[in-house]
């Protein structure tokens, strides 16, 4: 017997000391929610990050934005940190309103995204209990759970935890646990076949995101992409083309944010001639890459196909320009090989502050003098620098180190695992070191 499953998608609150609108979505949630229509499910959802009643602080052209924010008592082990700590979205009454316009859904599934973040995952899934009752049976799947599954069964509320690499697993999860069965197809064999994302659940969105591929090749010690997905798998080119020109046409869209890791990969067969179609359309875009590409990838076609297919936001991820620590991190990139991409972009016609790049800061074993000269050198080399403050993530090559070198039990309590906070058991990164880090970077960015 085939039935109408009603699935109520939730996301969270994110609660920490800053958080930015950085072309966020939840992506997998809605490849999630694409599949589950597909297979007959009636579908409701709630972003608990972005208001349908209000517009977030300082909205920008491109979609970036402030969240709103309401500040909370600090967890009692991080009362030592000089900042405010907030829960980042809608207000209460809000969510209320949208759980009680939700009907009576037969599962909740709510997605996680940072381990740290979890405060206000929990939050979420108090008030969805509070609402419905201790009955509604609720499913608490991404990245928090797949890092820390432990931590999250024990404290989250959450009935059910999935973490599993295949959408089949929730699937067949959804199916016993609601004792309902989907009437329609159930059969995507993996992600380069899966329906278009439900974009369209983010509401009066001015940009939307495009995964081209899930996963990296590269195993990078401070990443943990290889953790969250095994594999390296790519959507064809066809395919890529025709989310980009659907969903930017029905929703009036421009913006567009590429979530892939490596982008450049491959790109004979992959973003030369996506790009290239993009182009012969004609349609202006305005693209952006927040995660870092490989500056040793880049070639004068990709630098030219770039400025003309309207790739506005380049993020390279150098990192760091410490030999030894390049070498720590695999030699994905060399000085040399970002010096030669940065020209390559300036010859194709992007200025010095298009060409931001990230530099890492408080890494075991590292300085704050290493990360001034890293800078400096990005600055140089005609780039902008971004500093980018390392978070130790569970699994990933470098955590044994980053366990090693912190007087925080960060192994037992993933709010140690922010940024802002890790850094802080540094004793080579001192808050007068780290302030002037940060109005180093913003100077340079600043400067001719």
């Amino acid at each position: 017997m085939k039935d109408n499953i009603s699935i109520l998608l939730i996301n969270p609150w994110l609660s920490d000391f800053a958080a930015y609108n950085l072309w966020a979505e939840p992506l997998g949630l809605f490849y999630m929610a694409s599949i589950l229509k597909k297979a007959g499910a009636s579908l409701t959802y709630i972003n608990c990050l972005e208001s349908i009643e209000e517009t977030n602080p300082r909205q920008k052209e491109n979609g970036c934005s402030k969240y709103r924010r309401h500040i909370i008592p600090k967890p009692e082990c991080l009362s030592f940190v000089k900042r405010n700590f907030a829960v980042y979205g809608i207000k209460d009454d809000e969510f209320i309103r949208h759980l009680h316009n939700a009907g009576e859904p037969d599962i909740v599934l709510v997605t996680s995204v940072m381990t740290y973040w979890y405060p206000g995952v929990f939050k979420t899934i108090k008030m969805v209990k509070k609402t419905f009752g201790p009955g509604i049976q609720l499913i608490l799947g991404g990245i928090y759970t797949k890092l820390c599954p432990g931590h999250a069964k024990a404290g989250s509320g959450a009935d059910h935890i999935y973490n599993a690499d295949s959408h089949v697993e929730l699937i067949k999860m959804i199916e016993q646990i609601t004792g309902k069965h989907f009437n329609g197809d159930l059969t995507p064999p993996g992600f380069p076949d899966y329906p278009l994302p439900l974009h369209e659940l983010h509401k009066n969105s001015v940009f939307f995101s495009v995964l081209t591929r899930m996963g990296c090749p590269y195993s990078c010690s401070y990443c943990a992409s290889g953790i969250l997905c095994r594999g390296f798998f790519k959507r064809s080119v066809s395919s890529v083309v025709s989310e980009i020109m659907e969903y930017s046409k029905r929703f009036h869209v421009k913006n567009v944010a590429f979530y892939d890791d490596a982008i450049l990969i491959d790109p004979e067969n992959h973003i030369i001639p996506i790009l290239e179609k993009i182009i012969e359309n004609v349609r202006k875009f305005f693209f952006h890459l927040p995660n870092g590409i490989h500056s040793s990838l880049m070639t004068k076609k990709i630098a030219r196909l770039f400025y003309s297919a309207g790739i506005k936001t380049i993020r390279i991820g150098l990192e760091t320009t410490d030999k030894k620590l390049q070498n720590k991190f695999g030699n994905k990139t060399s000085n040399v090989d970002y010096m030669r991409a940065v020209n390559l972009l300036r010859e194709a016609g992007y200025g010095k502050r298009d060409i931001g790049t990230y530099i890492m800061a408080g890494l075991p074993s590292q300085t704050a003098g290493s990360v001034e000269k890293s800078l400096e050198f990005v600055s140089r080399a005609g780039g902008s620098p971004y500093l980018s403050y390392f978070s130790p993530i569970p699994g990933t090559k470098i955590w044994p180190e980053a366990v090693r070198s912190t007087p925080f039990p960060i192994d037992k309590e993933p709010l140690f695992q922010n940024n802002t906070v890790f850094i802080l058991g540094n004793k080579a990164f001192s808050g007068s070191a780290i302030k002037d880090l940060k109005d180093k970077a913003v100077g340079l960015r600043k400067g001719p």
